[in-house]
């Protein structure tokens, strides 16, 4: 009698429904791991201006809407790769609103954030996307 090796088409389909659900599952957690990786490009450069707003206060009394007044030197504070930034400044407080840019687009849809912070104010995070805020900000 002789045997036949290999694997039948039922184990090979089991197989490879088990991988698509695996996939069906993994994908979307990785997207969102790669956009919190991306947003978090835009918290550090808030926090960078938050330091450089605040000394910039100190020696002026006001905020600023020019990054280029900042103490970072010449130039911007930030280089951003997937945001565009837009600054405000207004009273005792300020605002950096970056919007989500680039040929990718992200797995939220097209979405803005914003951070103030200011001299009267504790500095937060509000987004135009309740999802942004609950997954995406810290």
């Amino acid at each position: 009698m002789r045997r036949n090796a290999g694997f039948t088409l039922v184990e090979l389909l089991v197989v490879v429904l088990i991988i698509g659900i695996l996939a069906a599952v993994a994908v979307p957690q990785y997207f969102k791991v790669v956009e919190k990786g991306r947003v978090t490009e835009a918290t550090s450069c808030a926090s960078i201006l938050n330091s450089a707003e605040e000394r910039y206060f100190l020696k002026n009394n006001a905020y600023t809407t020019n990054q280029g007044d900042l103490d970072a030197g010449a130039g911007t504070v930030c280089t951003l790769k997937y945001f565009n930034l837009v600054m405000a400044a207004g009273g005792f407080s300020w605002t950096a609103t970056f919007t989500r840019s680039g040929t990718t687009p992200p797995v939220y849809g097209a979405y803005s954030f914003s951070f103030t912070a200011g001299n009267s104010t504790q500095p937060y995070y509000t987004a135009s996307n309740a999802n942004v805020s609950q997954d995406l900000l810290p």
